[in-house]
């Protein structure tokens, strides 16, 4: 159980605002004093594996530097989610998100992702729905470069899961020949919780001249949480403690070639979620706005692990990358499905007299114990940059471990078990799993001329699964601790595509059109026959056409796109009495459009924002999603979202230097569940808005003082819901998961950095 610590920071009233960078252009202000210049400053980044400005990628792409990440006071995805076009997620627990780009979810009991997480290009998280694989682990952001949001499909670079884009982390590399330090204390105020605290430092230090370098960050943050259960008196319930680090060694052995070895860790600890107890039929709270009442404490914990190396060897005619990762990936979770198994064991007595009267009145604790070792190896060949013909062919190997402890406690029973003549679990299942793929993939792109050139791109996946279950389940045949053992294979196999053409009308000005696929992969099922055997991967093509320009001089960006998505073979979850079932429910189309646009009219002021319209719904039925019509809207995603910010620098003096931010986001309405569904039941996720100040003092000596204020009026704004126990009963609260109420902060930084001496 985490408990609040009382910060010596206590966060003043700020008096500016929180900038939120449009997509398509971040702006660097907390590491520099005012702009020079009108220029709006140029993001290279890594999307297609090579380094090239964001303006020339031939697709949707977000891109938020590490300025942008401290200017938003950014710990975690959910601090950046809302101002990102098309993205959004469902906060799971504090410890990890269900995360969708264009609409790509089908419900928000996914288990599997439809989203690419990536860390220094290690894919993080397990490939399959036996790993939890749609809980995306928190990655704290403190340290990074910059963080790249790709939209739509990445099959043929990223391979599996990434079916709606990828997200990747990319940490700060090691500088060789410089000595660096810096530090932060931060301290904040959420109204309704308490207070928080953070101190993060990190270093970078040359080693033996210029020929390598050590880089070491480490960082622990305190988040009060903010909802309480006054029936059985918790407070600060969703509290979460973040302890980490990483240790990164780069060494240039010669000109051509260099190793990058690192080690990242990360823990979380919560106590609980940040929810809402809401009327499915009013849409109304019940009681209190941050108000719950679970009969079970809902603890979880969540850590990673990730070992990494990193070969790059400049042969001149090509370049061959090495990428090598092993990750441990652990999570724990108790669940209060008491609203959910109490209803369903009063039917199978009222019906069947399949149990006992008095298994409808117990709580009961889900208890989700997952643990997935993970050994990725990547090979890549690629040519020199700004060739008349650049290509890149590699192989990609995935091996995964999981194994999944699933029990479904009596809470009142000290033991978890059933009463007598039970004397078992409601439900115990050990689930080892095996994931195994093997990738191949080219990409090459002609330039014919100056004005045009096409990329295309393949991969050939091959995936082999085994999977075990050892299973006993209350309503499943003969009671009495009877366990069924379960084995069965599945091999399948993928092709993916990418075709994109880019057309220059000037220097300034391109567009972009694109078709690419995506998929992820299907498996052995958990439960043995009458339930299907196995499930299929689904699949997905993304046609899109864009423009991106950089106009007047350099400061004005503006970037379009419009995109069709045809999503086939939809993976989704089905329970049946109780006992998840993986099946392929249906077909769905997402049509949509992203814009954004920067612009900097006088080089004090920078001005910004963007917006996405994302249309997602089912074009056949989903007899499985309890949907028996066409046209059914997807969960999720919000229709309409946009972010408006505005950044102005300023002098104060010789030394002293400053800027003054505000940014306003808004959420459009989603839903969870489906319209007339009584499985997946309806709940609708009304719209919200919050606005956001931030102001930064640069001091001598590589000092700077934030004081800032999140969500300043204080907005309850929705943003996911659990409608599971109201398809046994229709009249159960929803558990609405709410956004961080406002919060007032001050952060403390200081930094040192100096060339090293010979």
């Amino acid at each position: 159980m985490i408990s609040s610590r009382k910060s010596a920071l206590l966060a003043g009233l700020a008096v500016a605002a929180l900038s939120w960078p449009a997509a398509a252009m971040a702006q660097s202000s907390s590491s520099q004093r005012a702009a020079q210049d009108n220029s709006i400053e140029t993001v290279v980044v890594t999307a297609l594996r090579r380094s090239q400005s964001l303006q020339r990628v031939g697709g949707g792409i977000t891109a938020l530097t590490s300025a942008d990440l401290a200017q938003m006071h950014a710990h975690t995805l959910a601090d950046f989610a809302s101002t990102v076009p098309s993205l959004s997620f469902q906060a799971n627990s504090p410890t990890n998100n269900l995360v969708a780009i264009r609409g790509v979810a089908s419900s928000t009991a996914e288990l599997g992702s439809a989203v690419g997480i990536y860390l220094d290009n290690i894919p993080l998280g397990a490939s399959t729905q036996f790993g939890l694989g749609s809980q995306a682990f928190n990655v704290n952001l403190f340290d990074m470069e910059r963080v790249e949001i790709l939209d739509g499909p990445q099959g043929t670079l990223y391979g599996a899961n990434a079916l709606g884009g990828a997200i990747k982390y990319i940490t700060v590399k090691p500088q060789l020949g410089t000595y660096s330090a810096k530090g932060e204390i931060e301290g904040s105020s959420t109204a309704h919780g308490g207070l928080n605290d953070g101190l993060l430092v990190a270093a970078n230090l040359p080693l033996f001249g210029d020929k390598a370098a050590l880089r070491i960050d480490a960082m622990q943050e305190f988040d009060s949480g903010y909802s309480k259960d006054p029936s059985h008196n918790r407070s600060n319930l969703g509290a979460a403690r973040t302890l980490g680090g990483r240790v990164s060694l780069l060494v240039q052995l010669t000109p051509d070639f260099s190793a990058r070895l690192s080690m990242f860790m990360q823990d979380i600890n919560a106590n609980g979620l940040n929810l809402g107890m809401y009327n499915i039929a009013t849409q109304k709270r019940i009681s209190g706005t941050y108000d719950q009442s679970f009969s079970v404490p809902q603890p979880s914990e969540n850590s990673l692990t990730v070992y990494s190396g990193v070969l790059n060897w400049n042969m001149h005619f090509a370049k061959l990358t090495s990428i090598t990762g092993y990750q441990i990936n652990r999570g724990t979770y108790d669940n209060d499905v008491s609203s959910f198994y109490d209803p369903l064991f009063f039917i199978e007595n009222f019906y069947f007299n399949a149990v006992p009267a008095s298994f409808a009145t117990l709580p009961y604790n889900l208890y989700v114990n997952t643990s997935t070792k993970k050994f990725t190896q990547e090979l890549r060949l690629s040519s020199p940059d700004q060739k008349p013909f650049e290509w890149a062919i590699g192989g990609f190997y995935d091996l995964e471990h999981t194994n999944e402890l699933v029990d479904l406690l009596n809470a009142a029973a000290t033991g978890g078990n059933l009463p007598a003549p039970y004397n078992a679990y409601a439900f115990y299942g050990y689930l080892p799993s095996l994931y195994r793929e093997l990738a191949v993939y080219a990409d090459g792109t002609y330039y014919f001329g100056h004005h045009f050139d096409l990329t295309l791109g393949l991969r050939y996946s091959d995936q082999h699964q085994y999977y075990r279950s050892n299973i006993w389940w209350l309503l499943y045949g003969p009671p009495y601790g009877h366990v069924y053992p379960y084995g069965a294979p599945s091999n399948q196999s993928v092709v993916t595509y990418l075709v994109n053409p880019r057309y220059r009308l000037n220097h300034d000005v391109m567009f972009y059109a694109k078709a690419a696929s995506g998929y992820r992969p299907g498996g052995p099922n958990f439960f043995p026959p009458p339930f299907p055997a196995t499930f299929n991967p689904d699949n997905l093509w993304n046609y899109e056409l864009g423009e991106k320009s950089t106009l007047l001089n350099n400061t004005l960006t503006a970037d379009v796109d419009i995109y069709d998505i045809e999503w086939q073979g939809i993976q989704t979850t089905e329970n049946v009495n109780g006992i998840n079932q993986l099946v392929n429910a249906g077909n769905a189309r997402v049509k949509g459009a992203e814009a954004s646009v920067s612009y900097r009219p006088v080089p004090a002021l920078m001005l910004s924002g963007s917006a996405a319209y994302t249309d997602a719904h089912l074009t056949t039925t989903a007899a499985v999603l309890g949907v028996n019509y066409k046209g059914a809207r997807l969960p999720l995603s919000p229709r309409f979202n946009f972010a408006l910010a505005a950044t102005y620098n300023f002098d104060l003096s010789e030394d002293y230097a400053g800027d003054i931010n505000v940014a306003d986001v808004y959420v459009g309405d989603r839903t969870s569940g489906y319209d007339r569904s009584a499985t997946n039941v309806l709940y609708r996720l009304p719209a919200y808005n919050t606005v956001n100040f931030n102001l930064a003092l640069y001091m001598p000596h590589d000092m700077e003082l934030d004081a800032y204020v999140r969500n300043v009026f204080d907005t309850a704004g929705q943003i996911s819901a659990s409608t599971l126990a109201n398809s046994v009963n229709p009249t159960a609260p929803v558990p609405v998961t709410l956004s961080q109420p406002r919060t007032v902060g001050l952060v403390l930084k200081i930094g040192i950095d100096h060339p090293s001496a010979d």
